[in-house]
């Protein structure tokens, strides 16, 4: 009677075409992610300082735009307070923190996106700005004014950066702790 052989020795299953080798299964880049969270530190950081410089030019600003001042200012300092853990949760490779940036981001964009509405449709704004700061404070000035956000929004939800944060989540086996057979090898004899 021919047994198979001891557990760890069992054969290696056949490369998928003949002359190739089985591949190892490598954890995925964590580029992405790394990246989203550093920007997410350089975001989160920013917003808490503009947040605090937001409220405190609030009396100079005209009553009818003091909502949109204050509105910004909240915005920003909700982001320190997504973006900064979020990134930190990112590092370490938790879910909950593409999640966070992710929401941080977000927000970001469309204060961004209100202001523009805003300002643009206040008459004395408009007549007020001419040539370069027309076009500056335009749709192609936020789109280049957001762009650090849009950026790490787009990395904290590629595919790539879940599949980094959920390999963090796996638990390498113990030394020397039975596995069980590779699938298709079917059950090892019992032990009597």
């Amino acid at each position: 009677m021919m047994y198979p052989p001891p557990p760890g020795q069992y054969p290696a299953a056949p490369p998928p075409h003949p002359g190739q080798q089985c591949p190892v299964q490598q954890p995925p880049s964590g580029g992405t992610a790394i990246t989203a969270g550093v920007l997410a530190v350089l975001g989160g950081l920013w917003g808490v300082v503009i947040g605090v410089l937001n409220f405190g030019v609030l009396d100079r600003v005209t009553d009818d735009l003091k909502w949109l001042v204050i509105l910004q200012a909240t915005v920003y300092i909700v982001e320190f307070v997504t973006l900064l853990p979020g990134a930190i949760l990112l590092f370490l490779r938790k879910s909950a923190g593409r999640w966070l940036v992710a929401t941080g981001s977000a927000l970001h964009i469309l204060q961004g996106i209100v202001a523009l509405v805003v300002l643009s449709s206040d008459d004395r704004l408009s007549r007020d700005l001419d040539g370069p700061a027309a076009i500056g404070s335009g749709a192609g000035g936020l789109l280049v004014v957001l762009s650090p956000a849009i950026a790490t929004l787009v990395l904290a939800l590629v595919p790539l950066t879940g599949r980094w944060c959920e390999w963090g989540k796996r638990t390498p086996p113990q030394q020397g702790q039975y596995q069980g057979p590779p699938p298709g090898y079917g059950q090892p004899p019992q032990q009597w």
